[in-house]
């Protein structure tokens, strides 16, 4: 072999030597770099200054209903918490639990320590009506979630919803979603939802009292409130008086319930 060969080829293989070299060196000092950077973050998340300790480090904006009290209680955080410790997806699941919470972020900030929840939150759409002599306590929203009034807004709570419910004790209104979206679209103002005997609806409307029956499909809600539009008028056309409620268990073939005739006392021999 060439001498002149010889010399270029170990220079060759010195010059790789030397290209390794370097690489191992770099590779170990990123090493070393990582590992002090996450051993910095883990010594300092575990100091005093880095701990969730009080209620004013959760910051949460976007909401228009719920006050910020009622969604750090449904977070369930103990205080002191090491902010590396929390999970802001266990902790996003757990507000999305529940019923009036329709969609959260959580995200951690170290400086200064806090976490920053985002959330929508849905509107009450009803007041839920109590025994009679007593104020209502609970609200409830388009889900069928019941909701304490304290846990809303000063705004909110001062602002009850048009619609009442009266519920089963207890129980809830069978098929609320889809019962409320009908009633929510009738052009007929309706006021009260009488939910108490699930089998036998009752609505108290701007027309009088109607009486929907045991609760049916879409398609059957949607053709008693149509009727109900329909005969919006039928107070022209009766005497009033007599007709205790209109009827719309049969949508296709509505009638008026006449009020019983008072009984008549028997003399006494």
């Amino acid at each position: 072999m060439n001498p002149s060969s010889t010399a270029q080829v170990k220079q060759r293989r010195h010059q790789l030597r030397q290209q390794r070299r370097v690489r191992a060196v770099k590779s170990l000092w990123r090493f070393g770099c990582m590992s002090g950077i996450l051993a910095g973050v883990g010594w300092i998340s575990a100091q005093p200054n880095w701990l969730i300790s009080q209620p004013e480090q959760i910051q949460i904006q976007g909401h228009s209903y719920l006050n910020d009290a009622t969604i750090r209680s449904i977070l369930a955080i103990r205080y002191p918490q090491p902010m590396m410790q929390l999970s802001p997806e266990q902790l996003t699941a757990q507000l999305l639990k529940h019923g009036s919470i329709s969609s959260a972020t959580i995200d951690r900030r170290l400086f200064p320590p806090r976490l920053l929840v985002q959330i929508e939150d849905r509107p009450p759409v009803a007041q839920i009506l109590p025994e009679q002599g007593r104020s209502p306590s609970k609200f409830l929203d388009e889900r069928g979630t019941q909701i304490p009034i304290s846990s809303y807004q000063a705004s909110v709570q001062q602002t009850f919803p048009r619609l009442r419910v009266i519920l089963p004790t207890p129980g809830k209104c069978p098929n609320w979603p889809q019962l409320y979206q009908a009633v929510h679209s009738s052009p007929v103002l309706i006021s009260v939802i009488n939910c108490r005997n699930p089998q036998n609806l009752i609505l108290q409307t701007e027309v009088g009292a109607v009486r929907l029956g045991s609760l049916g499909d879409r398609q059957k809600l949607i053709s008693q409130i149509q009727q109900l539009d329909l005969l919006r008028d039928w107070r022209k056309h009766t005497n009033r008086l007599d007709v205790d409620y209109l009827d719309l268990e049969n949508p296709d073939a509505p009638k008026f319930q006449l009020k019983q005739p008072a009984a008549i006392p028997t003399k006494s021999s």
